[in-house]
Formats: structure tokens, C-alpha cells, sequence
């Protein structure tokens, strides 16, 4: 994920000598800015941008703006904080031959699920738990490469996206089928046979 931010917990730092360190994302899909406190730091977290907290491993109290806590053990090497309990999607990008795009190994389980109240069936998965061990390789508002250099014959990479970028896909994708559908139509017209004159002698 873009780091935006990188505040490092010297004291956690100090604290957790042996343990290793922690790295959490914090995240703001909203249009105004949010406070997050861990332990004692107070994070801004601005509109649509992802702070990056690094931190020693082990217990931490997260208090939101609305003065819930939570204390929670960490024990992964990356976390993704929801402060605004906001729905992810979690979703798959295909990278290769189009020969292995029907039998390549699927990072995420085929399942119904629903996004918003949006039925969904297929390799999703969505994400909107407080805190999150990070799972995916692209966060949300991470643009996906159009190109990966690859030395197997395919890649699968999994993204998280918000609300706002799911609903630019879909719009993306219906303009897209648009203007192909045109171009067919467009392109049928060009290669049709002229009408053939008829002579009345």
C-alpha cells in the first residue's frame, strides 16, 4: 500500500526490543479528516489518504473519535485499520496468457457475498472489521499496474477497494462496453454490401 504518511513509535520502538515491529495502516475513504489515537499518539488522518504507523509488536489500545477503545495484540508484521467501519472489497486481477485465465490457482474463495447490500458471487471477499491483518497486494485508491513483469506463465494479485473506486469501476466498465458496442455497430455498418440497383429493362 502508498505510504502517505510514516510516524514511528520510538517509544514502542523502545518498548518492544526483540519483538519486531509493526506496520498499520490507517485509512480515511471520507471527505473530511478523522483522529485515530494509538496508545498515546494522536494520528490525522486526512480525506482519502492512508497514514502508515510503525510500532513494536504486542498490545495496543486504538481509541477512535467517538472515544471507543479497543486493545488488541499484534502479532502480524502488517495491519489495516478501519476506523470508519466502511466496507472494502476485496477482489482479484488476473495477469498472463489468456490459455491459463479458466484454470489458474484463485487466491480468494468463489462465494455469495454481499457489498453495500450489493449481491456479488465470485472471488470477492469484503473487508470491514475494525482491523484487518493486510491480505491484499494493492490498497484501496492504489491504481493496478496495466503490465507485470512475471517469470511464471501468470500472476494473480488481490485489491482492496473502497466504496468510491468500486462505483468508478462499474462506471469505467459500462462506458467501456459502450463504446464497443458502438464500434460494432459502427463497424457492421462500414462492411455491410452496398444495396444492389436492379435494372426495370
Amino acid at each position: 500500500m502508498k505510504n502517505i504518511f510514516l510516524i514511528l513509535f520510538a517509544a514502542f520502538a523502545l518498548c518492544s526490543c526483540g519483538k519486531g515491529s509493526v506496520d498499520l495502516a490507517i485509512d480515511n475513504p471520507t471527505d473530511h479528516s478523522i483522529i485515530v489515537k494509538v496508545d498515546t499518539l494522536t494520528v490525522e488522518v486526512p480525506a482519502k489518504e492512508v497514514v502508515w504507523v510503525e510500532m513494536g509488536k504486542g498490545e495496543h489500545l486504538i481509541t477512535l473519535e467517538d472515544n471507543t477503545k479497543t486493545k488488541y495484540n499484534f502479532t502480524q508484521n502488517a495491519y489495516f485499520l478501519n476506523p470508519t467501519r466502511n466496507e472494502y472489497l476485496k477482489t482479484e486481477e488476473f495477469y498472463g496468457s489468456p490459455s491459463f485465465q479458466n484454470s489458474y490457482a484463485h487466491k480468494l474463495p468463489n462465494k455469495k457475498i454481499e457489498f453495500y447490500g450489493m449481491p456479488l458471487e465470485g472471488n470477492f471477499d469484503v473487508v470491514k472489521d475494525l482491523i484487518n491483518p493486510i491480505s491484499w497486494d494493492y490498497g484501496p485508491r492504489e491504481e493496478l499496474p496495466e503490465m507485470l513483469e512475471m517469470e511464471e506463465q501468470y500472476e494473480v494479485m488481490v485489491k482492496l477497494y473502497d466504496l468510491n473506486e468500486f462505483a468508478n469501476l462499474i462506471t469505467r466498465a459500462s462506458e467501456e462496453a459502450q463504446l464497443n458496442s458502438e464500434d460494432s455497430i459502427s463497424s457492421d455498418s462500414i462492411n455491410a454490401a452496398p444495396p444492389v440497383s436492379q435494372s426495370t429493362n
